[in-house]
């Protein structure tokens, strides 16, 4: 009986040993996973939110999320290739360098991916040694209409250079360089300062875009796709812009909303609203300024015969005001009427002075007037320089300048930017020394003088 035993348990075993091929080959192999993140050294130095990664050799694809995190599951064993892309890379046509990592089975690997940084690819993409302060634009130009590639374009760009001529004397150098179009519509420019603001435009033939503001702050690369309008110059412009201007969550009425490098003006309403139009097409710079808010600027591509719509948001700015403050509006009238009659020292612009001027911008109200100058700074910007009040080497300095006694802070490399035009100005003091600068705005230590502007407002 034992022995029979014995005998079926070996034949048992047998068999089992027969099926073990078999049931080896049911079982699944062991998957494992490949998670990881996207930085951009390029442009923000952080993650690279919304990039495609690529797992080559299985064909599959997912994006990062907002922190720049992704993952791909049931990944098995083996040798993968990992590629990634952005909508900003794609647009200059670059594309990042692959990842090759191995998998072993069942196995949760993590990786890094990362675009190349800044001087990295400036020596990758421009000859020659990078001088200090300087960085790189990279681009692609299109048809404002169509956004098809433009043959035989440029794109140059502008900025002034501080030289010290001695004596504590300075003079501004125009500096420019320029980039061609390559027949795929990307081109780099090369060698723009990153520290100072720069004027960049467009061209082809026939045809000179808007200029436009980029400021590299201290990086070495930007990305930026422009357009130009090609439509006949003599026909009707037919594209518009609309928005709301808004600060502290709320609209803002009154505030001025304008093209730069464009005479066009126009006002919010009381919901903030705003309207331009009878715009030509192209890559263009909205700006919206107001008195006590630093102003705001947005690149907004407009299309011919096509509404593009935006919203600027202003934040307050920190006001210098005098110790003694002029309460009463009807005060403020009676003061700027006597200050103007006893004429003690200051210059005087009244209402029919600047409607007599016909000056579409505030700046060209200031123009020709004795020991006053008007110096041009980037686009559509300027200082205001008195000829008398300096001291030391130089005679020239800016005097402090007050809208309806609120003082306006000056940018030291984008000058003054006054958040009034000429038809809503009602009078204008200039006192370019201490001794007639009335008291309550005369600032310690300040021997410049003072500008005083009030608006038909301030005057009320």
């Amino acid at each position: 009986m034992a022995d029979r035993s014995i005998r079926l348990t070996i034949r048992l075993l047998a068999a089992l040993g027969g099926l073990g091929p078999a049931l080896a080959a049911q079982t699944p192999p062991l998957n494992g996973s490949i998670r990881g993140i996207v930085i951009d050294s390029l442009l923000s130095n952080g993650p690279l939110a919304g990039a495609t990664i690529e797992l080559v050799e299985l064909g599959r694809a997912t994006t990062a999320d907002t922190r720049g995190v992704f993952r791909f599951d049931s990944i098995p064993g083996g040798r993968y290739t990992i590629s990634f892309n952005h909508g900003s890379l794609a647009a200059i046509g670059f594309s990042p360098p692959d990842r090759v990592v191995q998998l072993s089975p069942g196995i949760d690997i993590a990786v890094t991916l990362a675009t190349p940084n800044g001087p990295t690819m400036y020596r990758r993409l421009c000859p020659g040694i990078r001088e200090p302060k300087t960085g790189m634009l990279l681009g692609t130009l299109g048809d404002a209409a169509t956004d098809s590639v433009i043959p035989g374009g440029q794109v140059q760009g502008e900025w002034a250079e501080i030289m010290i001529t001695g004596a504590a004397a300075t003079s501004r150098r125009p500096r420019l360089v320029r980039a061609a179009v390559d027949p795929s519509g990307r081109f780099q420019l090369c060698g723009i300062p990153n520290d100072v603001p720069v004027l960049i435009r467009a061209s082809a033939p026939g045809v000179i875009g808007q200029a436009l503001e980029l400021r590299l702050d201290e990086r070495p690369f930007a990305i930026r796709h422009l357009t130009l309008d090609r439509s006949d110059s003599t026909a009707q412009a037919t594209a518009r812009v609309s928005g709301k201007v808004t600060a502290d969550g709320q609209p803002l009425a009154d505030a001025h909303v304008l093209i730069l490098g464009r005479d066009q003006v126009t006002k919010t309403a009381a919901d903030g609203s705003f309207v331009l139009d009878s715009l030509r097409g192209g890559t263009q710079t909205i700006e919206a300024r107001a008195i006590g808010y630093a102003r705001k600027r947005v690149q907004v591509e407009v299309r011919p015969a096509h509404e593009t719509t935006t919203a600027l948001a202003l934040a307050k700015v920190a006001t210098v005001l005098p110790e003694l403050n002029v309460t009463a509006r009807g005060r403020a009238r009676s003061e700027f009427e006597q200050r103007r009659l006893t004429n003690v020292g200051g210059q005087f612009l009244t209402r029919q002075d600047i409607v007599r001027k016909g000056s579409i911008r505030a700046e060209d109200l200031f123009r020709g007037l004795a020991g006053i100058k008007v110096e041009p700074v980037g686009l559509n910007d300027y200082r205001i320089v008195s000829l008398r009040g300096g001291s030391g080497f130089s005679s020239v300095c800016e005097p402090s300048v007050f809208v309806d006694g609120l003082r306006i802070p000056v940018d030291p490399e984008a000058g003054l930017s006054l958040p009034v035009i000429p038809e809503e100005i009602e009078g204008i003091e200039i006192h370019q020394g201490p001794g007639s600068a009335p008291l309550q705005y005369r600032a310690m230590g300040q021997n410049c003088g003072v500008i005083l502007v009030w608006t038909r407002r301030g005057l009320r």
